[in-house]
């Protein structure tokens, strides 16, 4: 009995949500590429508040266990925090495909434990290093262009989005054990270490994203 009762249940909700797709006001987004290119999960939320203009807000949560990917190429107790809220302004309200113009406000926040990896210092001299404490604070701000694909009698869709910013980024180690100077990478991507280089720095952003919608 439990079990049809569930099964029920299961599918009135995505009746339901079929049902609302033609005027939905809300949106759930799930970020394709947060877990494997940014080493975290990313889920946002959008709600309408007239025909030109939305509120959301997205939050990304990731750690060295839950994710696919080694964080920063760090070996060792990481966690990211992120949080990103952002306004947007429909361009063709009218048209079934959404053009959006959005300011989108971030701060990242990353703490590494007792880690183990390689990096630059502020003078760009390049170490490994047996095990450090780590932090990374990023916070800044995007302007970004997003397009809403789908079909009106849909409850699903994709979002692709691409914009440009600038961001402050800081980086510290403390308690650093086993640091040692190393010939830099010279193959592969070598630039890819200097986003672990110590110190602060203001630099232009850059964001692309691909995410799942689903409207209600």
């Amino acid at each position: 009995m439990k079990k049809y009762l569930l099964i029920s249940i299961f599918f009135s909700f995505f009746e339901i949500i079929n049902a609302q797709s033609n005027d939905y006001k809300s949106i759930i987004t799930i970020s394709a590429f947060a877990p494997f290119r940014d080493q975290r999960y990313n889920i946002g939320y959008m709600r309408k508040i007239n025909e030109r203009w939305w509120v959301g807000t997205e939050l990304a949560y990731g750690t060295s266990k839950i994710t696919p990917v080694s964080i920063d190429h760090f070996e060792g107790k990481n966690r990211i925090f992120e949080i990103k809220p952002e306004v947007f302004y429909s361009l063709a309200p009218q048209s079934r495909l959404k053009h959006f113009v959005s300011a989108e406000v971030f701060y990242l926040n990353q703490i590494g434990k007792e880690i183990s990896g390689k990096y630059y210092d502020e003078n760009d001299v390049y170490y490994s290093f047996s095990s450090a404490d780590y932090k990374r604070t990023k916070y800044g701000l995007n302007i970004n262009y997003s397009i809403l694909l789908h079909k009106e009698s849909s409850w699903f869709g994709f979002m692709p989005k691409i914009g440009f910013g600038i961001r402050q980024r800081n980086i510290s180690y403390n308690n650093m054990i086993g640091r040692e100077e190393e010939d830099a990478p010279r193959d592969g991507l070598p630039f890819d270490y200097h986003l672990n280089q110590q110190g602060s720095n203001l630099r232009f952003n850059f964001n692309v994203d691909m995410k799942f919608i689903f409207k209600f």
